[in-house]
């Protein structure tokens, strides 16, 4: 008779038989484990490069021993002295750890939220490998020239976390993403264009990205020149979620007010930004990849509004940094499973405005529009600055977008420049899963061009 290995048991066995190794050894104990089978189709220059299904199965574990914590990970899971070693380790590591502020949840109540589709874990490899092939074949329909890369993944992802007070929590969770675009060189000028989506269901558009990446390659081929000069700067959504939030993401972070280095430390309840600023942390949003109905402590999600109507209203917290800060956890404990869990967003959503996207646009008479931008974190991210090279972006004169700009910097402030927007869009647009933001214009940036 063959031999039974942990392969063989459910996650839910395999974190019970952990989190009984730790009884009577460790004063608190939680195993975070998680079961993993991802599938990505990926095309390289026009062609399928590569397919496969992989399956990833790990598990952690955090104790807190003589007043310390302590961490041991390891994906191998063959038989019970794997685990033995874990528990070794973590005990270990506790002597070197930092000295724990913290309880463990006695129960998990989790919050209801639709994040797992059964289309998405269904879906075939042929069905995804002609949905990239279909969203290719129409970009270069429009242009033979672009060479274009592709890709789509869809990944089922089974959560467990038990502790040694009586939590217990687990959820599964499916994402699916598509992205196409490709390069177009044309003598000394590189271009880069890229649509994606991520969901939790397979309801994704391909044709509608593939579409919406020619419209980009379409209008970022006349190259525009623009001035060195403060300007008006639209970012678009996506623009937002890769430049913007990294600035409020640090700021709002418990971690960085408790250490002082946020610059809104002693800013709770003032109104630092244009009143028409709202953004929300929720992690309850249905069917989205960074929704969870607990974060990865076993809190239970909830929306928090962290700056509201302009006005600075909360702070986000795990429950180390929350007990150090003499706080409550915000249920944003989230983590990787080698790292301990520490405060971070999950569904962030910035209100939309009144104004239209076309009327923003329209109301420029010389600026940018902003969609990607690199060496973003060159900055000083606590003190709000964001500075960099544009990566994707477009000249707006007279009220309509006439060109792609080239050798470009904007800079700013988040603290000083919105103050006064110019406007938010009416529309906000989600992006990768996690951001959900309008357009925003800032009424004057620092812009510098080579030419």
């Amino acid at each position: 008779m063959a031999t039974m290995t942990l392969a063989d048991l459910s996650l839910d066995d395999v974190a019970s038989q952990l989190l009984d190794l730790t009884r009577g050894r460790v004063a608190q104990a939680e195993v975070y484990a998680y079961d993993t089978t991802s599938t990505p189709v990926d095309f390289e220059a026009n062609r399928l490069k590569s397919l496969e299904t992989k399956d990833s199965r790990g598990i952690a574990l955090r104790v807190v021993c003589d007043g310390r914590i302590g961490l041991a990970a390891t994906t191998r899971l063959r038989t019970t002295s794997d685990l033995d070693q874990v528990v070794a380790d973590a005990v270990a590591l506790a002597a070197f750890g930092a000295e724990a502020r913290f309880e463990l949840p006695a129960r998990i109540d989790a919050t209801p939220v639709d994040v797992f589709d059964p289309a998405t874990e269904a879906i075939t490899v042929e069905s995804m490998v002609g949905l990239g092939q279909q969203m290719i074949d129409h970009v270069r329909a429009y242009d033979g020239d672009i060479l274009c890369e592709a890709g789509v993944r869809r990944a089922v992802e089974t959560t467990v976390i038990l502790n040694s007070r009586g939590g217990h929590g687990s959820y599964k969770k499916s994402s699916y993403a598509l992205v196409i675009g490709g390069q177009l060189i044309r003598g000394q000028d590189f271009l880069s264009i890229w649509e994606y989506d991520t969901r939790c269901g397979t309801d994704i558009d391909a044709m509608a990205l593939a579409r919406a990446a020619v419209e980009k390659f379409e209008i970022a081929k006349p190259i525009a020149t623009v001035r060195t000069a403060s300007l008006p700067v639209i970012f678009t959504p996506r623009g937002v979620a890769s430049v913007l939030l990294s600035r409020f993401g640090v700021s709002l972070s418990g971690k960085s007010v408790l250490q002082g280095s946020s610059a809104l430390s002693d800013k709770l309840g003032t109104a630092v930004f244009d009143p028409r600023l709202t953004i929300t942390d929720d992690a309850t949003v249905p069917r989205v990849p960074r929704s969870s109905p607990f974060d990865d402590e076993g809190t239970p999600t909830r929306p928090h509004t962290l700056v509201g109507n302009g006005e600075v209203r909360a702070f986000y917290y795990d429950r180390q940094t929350a007990g150090l800060a003499g706080t409550e956890t915000t249920g944003h404990g989230y983590r990787s499973p080698e790292s301990l869990p520490g405060p971070s967003t999950s569904v962030v959503r910035i209100a939309p405005g009144g104004t239209s996207v076309a009327d923003l646009v329209g109301g420029v008479d010389e600026g940018l529009l902003v969609e990607s931008m690199t060496g973003t974190f060159a900055g000083n991210v606590f003190s709000g600055d964001f500075s960099g090279n544009v990566h994707i972006g477009f000249k707006i004169e007279g009220g309509k977008v006439v060109g792609r700009v080239k050798d470009t910097m904007v800079a700013g402030n988040i603290f000083a420049d919105m103050k006064d927007l110019g406007g938010l869009s009416d529309v906000a647009e989600w992006v990768g899963g996690g951001v959900q933001s309008p357009h925003i214009l800032f009424r004057s940036l620092g812009v510098s061009s080579k030419t």
